[in-house]
């Protein structure tokens, strides 16, 4: 059976005639299904959750983005079992705008982004912010949005054309990567599987064969989508779950290692030591700010 979906209205969000509506949300299981009459480009800030658009439910994490065009369906729940608040940037911002920043553009390639977006003619598509800058424009935006300062809204723009700049480099990038056959959602999935498995023994081999990509491509994906190697990311992953198990758990040291995939003790300190700067045990008595 099909979802109701209410309409969302710019008319509520924008002030007279800014056509651009920026804030940072907790997401709550209250918040309708919903479609808007605008445009959203939104940000995962914080946690980890779950974005329900359209007729599909994706597992959503700090550092990925949405563009969400007129009329598409969606909404973002928590995680229930993890606890932590899911906090969301959303830019939104009316088709009106876009011809300003039409007019303020000299690349045609861009331009032709822009006058796509406007028509309505760009669906929606997932992103992930693999430098941090996305972080960095989406708290710009919110710290300039509501700046009585002369200039701001032209400021504002400046930033909203920034981050349409960045959306558009990003797509280009990954239309240069089809030819190798993964897109942003098919890497969602190698992630995704790490995610369920990253306590097992897992090797580059057995991830390229459960993926179906080559070794050498996946650690050139690896290094596009994350900025590190498959190993770096893995080891990074392991010990921030074994962080969680070593402040929200009373198991001895040797077993959380195994539970995050160390089954080398010595391994496991050596590795904790060197990407959070103490040992498990100092990370397990020291006071959280």
């Amino acid at each position: 059976m099909k979802k109701t979906s209410e309409t969302l209205r710019g008319d509520h969000y924008f002030n007279r005639d800014q056509l651009l509506f920026v804030n940072r949300a907790t997401e709550n299981f209250y918040a309708p299904f919903h479609n808007h009459d605008f445009l959203e480009i939104a940000f995962i800030a914080e946690g980890d959750g779950f974005h329900h658009a359209g007729d599909e439910v994706m597992k959503v994490r700090k550092g990925e983005l949405f563009y969400i065009p007129i009329g598409y369906s969606h909404v973002f729940r928590p995680n229930s079992l993890s606890g932590k608040p899911l906090i969301v940037y959303n830019c939104v911002f009316s088709a009106l705008l876009l011809q300003k920043l039409i007019a303020f553009s000299s690349d045609p390639g861009f331009i032709s982004y822009l006058k796509q977006m406007e028509a309505g003619g760009l669906a929606f598509r997932a992103f992930r912010d693999r430098n941090g800058r996305f972080q960095k424009l989406f708290a710009s935006l919110y710290e300039h949005y509501a700046s009585p300062l002369a200039g701001a809204a032209d400021y504002r723009h400046a930033l909203l054309l920034q981050l349409l700049i960045e959306l558009h480099q990003e797509q280009e990038l990954e239309r240069k990567d089809g030819r190798d056959g993964l897109s942003d959602a098919s890497f969602r999935h190698v992630l995704h599987y790490l995610e369920l498995h990253y306590g097992e023994e897992l090797s580059l081999a057995a991830l390229a064969e459960t993926s179906g990509f080559s070794e050498r491509h996946l650690q050139r994906l690896f290094h596009r989508h994350t900025g590190q190697t498959w190993h770096r990311y893995l080891q990074a992953f392991r010990i921030q779950k074994s962080g969680e198990l070593l402040r929200g758990t009373d198991d001895k040291i040797s077993i959380v290692a195994e539970k995050v995939g160390y089954r080398d003790i010595q391994s496991f300190v050596a590795v904790f030591k060197r990407i959070t700067g103490l040992t498990p045990s100092q990370f397990r008595g020291k006071q959280l700010p």
